[in-house]
């Protein structure tokens, strides 16, 4: 039986002031990393890129390294890898294989890359795991202040707006498109916003047909990717940030329009592709901590056999506690 005890009414209070404290915390270590990610950390980056980059193109021409690393490709790039390398960002493709940011095999494909959006971290993380430029409503692009602005001055960003305004005219789809024919890669979000707060944010929902119209028309491939974890990293509802975060990924075979003789066949592989690789996203986070905890170790554990007076203190038979408690 519960029996009231002289601490209670103190140690609720105490344990509500450090869950507000808690939060509070949480809200402001979310706006220090809002702000240094949206001011300083993208001037830092560009300064490093200007550095670095110039040593990058000078050992490629001396035969030292083969290729430009992804990371060094723009100053946007750089920061977007150096967001996820402090917060701390792995990204699991098998349950027993090592993590790794970058998409295997990403870097020979050509066309749509189609993710899951989930919080204000995807536009940072997607561009890096899949090197590519990232499709993004002006007001986003707002949002982020300079890196918004950086990746729109390196390319990095296509700009677009789903209504007119004083300062922005309605994109129109024929334009997109052709602002995406100059890429080699772009990424789209098919569901059309944020989702990792709805109620059914574990289940795919219907896609959003405009982008992927564009792909059908224009004949570019499309791949599909789901990443699992992506809200820990920067939880903009509920006021937290992570620096160390565990992602889980799962990708479908490249999808060709040309395959398929209509609209709705293309749209309809498309939805299959999604479903399956979010289903096997899923499964293996499942799967990755049932092998994490497999082979941790046996915990103990302590069991303290409560005193004679804590008994006598909390016994039915007794309405209020002792002293010795």
């Amino acid at each position: 039986e519960s029996i009231a005890w002289p601490g209670a009414a103190m140690y609720a209070c105490c344990a509500a002031a450090l869950q507000r404290l808690t939060a509070l915390l949480g809200w402001a270590a979310l706006a220090l990393a809002s702000l240094w990610w949206g001011l300083p950390a993208p001037l830092v980056c560009t300064a490093i890129w200007l550095l670095l980059r110039p040593l990058a193109s000078a050992a490629l021409a001396a035969g030292a390294s083969e290729a430009i690393p992804p990371w060094l490709s723009d100053p946007w790039g750089l920061c977007a890898h150096a967001f996820c390398h402090v917060h701390g960002v792995r990204i699991y493709d098998a349950a027993d294989a090592p993590p790794r940011l970058l998409l295997p095999g990403v870097l020979h494909f050509r066309g749509a890359v189609l993710m899951n959006h989930r919080s204000w971290g995807d536009f940072a993380v997607d561009p890096a795991q899949a090197h590519a430029v990232v499709i993004a409503r002006t007001a986003a692009i707002a949002a982020t202040m300079l890196s918004g602005l950086l990746g729109v001055c390196a390319g990095r960003v296509l700009a677009i707006s789903r209504s007119d305004t004083p300062c922005w005219a309605k994109t129109a789809r024929e334009d997109l498109a052709r602002r995406c024919r100059s890429h080699k890669r772009y990424l789209l979000y098919p569901e059309g916003t944020r989702r990792a707060f709805d109620a059914n944010a574990d289940e795919p929902v219907p896609l959003r047909v405009g982008g992927l119209k564009n792909v059908y028309e224009s004949g570019d491939a499309a791949l599909v990717v789901i990443t699992v974890g992506k809200e820990k990293i920067m939880d903009e509802r509920r006021g937290r940030v992570s620096f160390s975060s565990r992602l889980y990924r799962a990708t479908s075979e490249p999808l060709h329009p040309s395959d398929h003789s209509t609209l709705d066949s293309f749209l309809s592989a498309v939805d299959d592709a999604w479903r399956d690789a979010w289903r096997r996203a899923y499964q293996l986070r499942h799967d990755h901590l049932e092998h994490e905890w497999s082979e941790a170790p046996l915990r103990r554990e302590v069991r303290t056999a409560p005193s004679e007076s804590l008994t006598r203190c909390h016994s039915s038979e007794q309405l209020r506690p002792q002293p010795s408690c």
